[in-house]
C-alpha cells in the first residue's frame, strides 16, 4: 500500500480522535490551506513531504509513522477512568505503546 494510501485513510482518524479537529483549523495549526488537507484526504497528493508530515503528526499528537507507514482503525475500549486520565496526558504515546507490545504479545 501507498504512503498516500494510508495517510489519506489515516489522517481524518486522526483529526477525529484529537478532539474532532476539522481540516481548517488543522491547516491553520500546521501552516497550510484547508484544500491541502482536504487533498491529503483523498489521496491526491503524491509527495507530502516529510516536514509537513511531521507537522501534521506533531499537531495531532502521534508520531510520524502512526500517520503514513500502517493504516488505523478508530476502537471503542471500556477502560478504568484513571487509565483514561493516563491517556489524556503527555506520556500518553509511551502507555499506548505499552498496551500494543503487550496485546501483540499476548496474541
Amino acid at each position: 500500500m501507498a504512503s498516500i494510501d494510508v495517510i489519506s485513510a489515516n489522517l481524518p482518524i486522526l483529526r477525529q480522535l484529537r478532539g474532532r479537529i476539522g481540516q481548517h483549523e488543522l491547516a491553520e495549526r500546521v501552516g497550510v490551506s484547508r484544500r491541502t488537507i482536504a487533498r491529503l484526504e483523498s489521496g491526491e497528493v503524491a509527495d507530502p513531504g516529510v516536514d509537513l508530515m511531521r507537522r501534521i503528526a506533531n499537531e495531532l499528537g502521534v508520531s510520524s509513522s502512526h500517520l503514513t507507514e500502517a493504516r488505523i482503525r478508530a476502537v471503542t475500549l471500556p477502560l478504568p477512568e484513571d487509565i483514561c486520565g493516563r491517556l489524556e496526558s503527555e506520556d500518553a504515546p509511551v502507555i499506548l505503546a505499552a498496551m500494543i507490545r503487550t496485546a501483540r504479545a499476548h496474541r
